[in-house]
Formats: structure tokens, C-alpha cells, sequence
């Protein structure tokens, strides 16, 4: 009885240590950026209409007399900001996974495709995206589709890797047992990739918020990218940083809860082992 609820306890203990780290690395993070952002603004000559403190931030959210209204607007644009981001950070991951599983199972068709695809990656998104807004339209469909293009191939290339790195020895032994490519691919390769996927949602999280702002700022109007394109024609400095710094803060959150999510994957695995 004891030796079934051991490996319970493990995978609990190794969820709080995750918990752990997660918090501590976010207020780690927190930290960084404020002594970073004090020491850029002392060390340049800027103007502090434009460049805005810390203490501006804070003022500006907080304690100011509007502050109250001032982030349920910054909270309201930012929820549609994310609503297009998790668009196009499904719509990247689901084709990844799709494309990573037929190169898997065809050597050529990966020869021919990846070279070309990784290519087309290095073309900046900005001179990409008017064309993908001609063809999808300003809507929910472009956003979605810019954002995914910038998901897709970072993402394809670390799933596939993670396909590929299964040990050779245990596919071997698979076969040898009479298990089909099918039966190697679900029974090895796919459980020993299930880390690097989870590697492929932390690297894209953020970059599909990246790419929802470049599709907001090109094409839509809306959003927190709308707002910053705004802020800054209208010199609104101190909305606009105040939306920066909140953005980069939500960022990091969202990381953090995708790596938590890995690590209680993996701690049920340990368990069930």
C-alpha cells in the first residue's frame, strides 16, 4: 500500500516545487524589468514627456485619480488582444503537430518541405502580413492566420526534433515485437516528444501575442495594438507605456502557467511509471 501512494506523493511534491519556481522566477522577473527600465532611463537622454518611470506606470494605474478607468480600458484591450492570440497560437500548434506527424512519416516529403518552410520564416512577418490581410480579410480569420504563421515553423521544428530524438534502441525493440510504424510512432515516439511539445507551447506562447499585436496594429485596428499604434500618434506616453509594461507582465504569467501545465504533465507520468 505504501509503494502506491509514494509515487502520489512525488508527483505532488514535484507540482509544488514547480508552483515554487514558477512564482519565484515571476517575481524574479518583475524585479529584473524595474531595475533594468530605472538604469536605461538614467543612462539615456530622453525627454521624460516620452520616456515614462516606473513610478509613472504606478501612478497611472493605481494611484492617479482616473487610474480606475485607466486599466479597465487597458484590461478590456488587452482581453481582445489575447482572444486573438490564443486564435492563432491553437491554429499554429494544431498545424505543427499535423505537419510534424507527416514528416515523421515520410522522410521525402520532409527533405522537400522543411528547407523551403524555414526559409519563408526568415522573411520578415511585417512584409508578409499586408499580403495575408488581402487574402483573409481585417477580420478574426487574417488575425488568426498571421499569428499562426508566426507560430507554425518555430514550433514544427521543436516538435519534429522531439519526434525524432525517441531512442532508436526502443523503436527497434518495438518492431522487433512486431509493432507497426503506427504502433513505434504511439507507443514511443510520441510519449518521448510529449516534453519537447510542451517546449514548443512555452517558445510560442509569447510570439503568438506578438503576432496578434502585428495583426492589430496592420490590420484590424483593434485591440491592445490598435491602442499602442494610437497612443503613440497622440502622444500618450503614459498609456502607452502603462500598456507595455502590463503586457509584458501578463507575458510572463502566461509562461509561467504553461510551463506549471508541463510540469504537472510530466509529474503524472512520473506517477503513473
Amino acid at each position: 500500500m505504501s509503494t502506491a501512494i509514494k509515487p502520489s506523493g512525488n508527483a505532488l511534491g514535484a507540482f509544488a516545487r514547480s508552483a515554487a519556481r514558477s512564482a519565484l522566477t515571476l517575481s524574479g522577473t518583475v524585479v529584473a524589468i524595474l531595475v533594468v527600465w530605472t538604469l536605461f532611463l538614467r543612462t539615456v537622454n530622453v525627454s521624460p514627456f516620452v520616456a515614462k518611470s516606473p513610478v509613472d506606470v504606478w501612478s497611472y494605474l493605481v494611484t492617479a485619480r482616473d487610474a480606475a478607468a485607466n486599466r479597465s480600458a487597458i484590461w478590456s484591450l488587452l482581453a481582445r488582444t489575447l482572444a486573438d492570440a490564443s486564435l492563432g497560437f491553437a491554429l499554429g500548434l494544431a498545424l505543427a503537430a499535423t505537419v510534424s506527424l507527416l514528416f515523421y512519416f515520410s522522410d521525402t516529403i520532409e527533405q522537400m518541405f522543411v528547407p523551403t518552410m524555414t526559409a519563408l520564416h526568415a522573411i520578415p512577418m511585417v512584409a508578409v502580413a499586408p499580403i495575408l490581410v488581402l487574402v483573409f480579410g481585417r477580420g478574426s480569420v487574417g488575425t488568426a492566420v498571421i499569428g499562426s504563421a508566426i507560430v507554425f515553423v518555430p514550433a514544427l521544428l521543436t516538435m519534429l526534433q522531439g519526434i525524432r530524438s525517441a531512442p532508436k534502441t526502443d523503436l527497434d525493440m518495438c518492431r522487433a515485437f512486431g509493432g507497426s510504424t503506427w504502433t513505434s510512432f504511439t507507443k514511443v515516439a510520441l510519449p518521448h516528444a510529449i516534453p519537447t511539445w510542451f517546449t514548443a507551447a512555452r517558445i510560442t506562447v509569447t510570439t503568438s501575442i506578438v503576432g496578434a499585436l502585428l495583426a492589430e496594429w496592420l490590420a484590424t485596428g483593434a485591440g491592445l495594438g490598435g491602442e499602442m499604434l494610437r497612443d503613440a500618434n497622440e502622444f500618450q506616453f503614459g498609456r502607452l507605456w502603462s500598456s507595455v509594461v502590463v503586457l509584458t507582465i501578463v507575458c510572463v504569467v502566461i509562461y509561467q502557467f504553461v510551463a506549471l501545465a508541463e510540469a504537472i504533465v510530466r509529474a503524472r507520468r512520473n506517477a503513473a511509471r
